[in-house]
This record gives structure tokens, sequence and C-alpha cells, in this order.
């Protein structure tokens, strides 16, 4: 799965700073947002929905795997980021992207440190 997610994640960022570049910002913004909820709904629904049709029963996740709040977490990441860009006049400039790279920053430390503390 991890080499799944770094093949489909390092094309987006690719054609997300390309396009960006172009002058087709929005374009970029449009692919990074709908990255995350294509990861959500597809990505984790589809093979959950096949496993519960395999089976004629609905699909129950571990109780062990902390995979809620990370959905959650993401769903909120998805709608903060969608806040900034509308407090931001739906513009992007450089005062955006510093506040995107924190609201990253934050979600990587929140990702390792409840990673650590699960072990």
């Amino acid at each position: 799965l991890i080499f799944i997610a770094a093949g489909t994640s390092v094309p987006d960022a690719l054609s997300s700073v390309a396009v960006g570049k172009s002058g087709m910002g929005d374009m970029a913004v449009a692919n990074v947002l709908g990255s995350n909820v294509f990861n959500i709904f597809l990505g984790l629904g589809l093979p959950w929905c096949i496993k519960a049709l395999a089976d004629g029963k609905p699909f129950m996740l571990d109780p062990t795997e902390p995979i809620l709040p990370s959905i959650m977490l993401l769903l909120i990441y998805c709608a903060i980021f969608i806040f900034l860009i509308h407090v931001n006049g739906w513009a992007l400039n450089t005062s955006l992207g510093y506040q995107f790279f924190g609201l990253h920053i934050a979600f990587v430390v929140w990702s390792a440190v409840s990673f650590y503390v699960s072990i």
C-alpha cells in the first residue's frame, strides 16, 4: 500500500506543480483537494464495498486500528483548506502558501505523535 500511495501521490504532486507554474493555480488546488476526497471515498470505500458484497455482510473495521481519527483529520484538513482559500478571496498568494505549509507541518506532527503513541 505504501508503494501504491507513493505511486499515486508523486504524479499528482508533479502535475500540480506543472499546472501551477503554467499559471493555472486553480487547477493545481483542485487537484490537491480532489486527490484527498478521491483517497477517502474511492480508495477506502470501494474496497470495503467490494468486501461487503463478496462476504454478504457489512465490512467491520478492526477496533484496534485507529483509522477513524485519521479519516476525520483528513476531512477536517480538507474543510480548513477550503476555508483558507475562501477567506483569501479564492486567490492564491505567498501568504496562503505559508498557511498551507503550516497546516501540513501540523498534520505531519500529529501523524508522527499518534504513530509514536500507538507503538
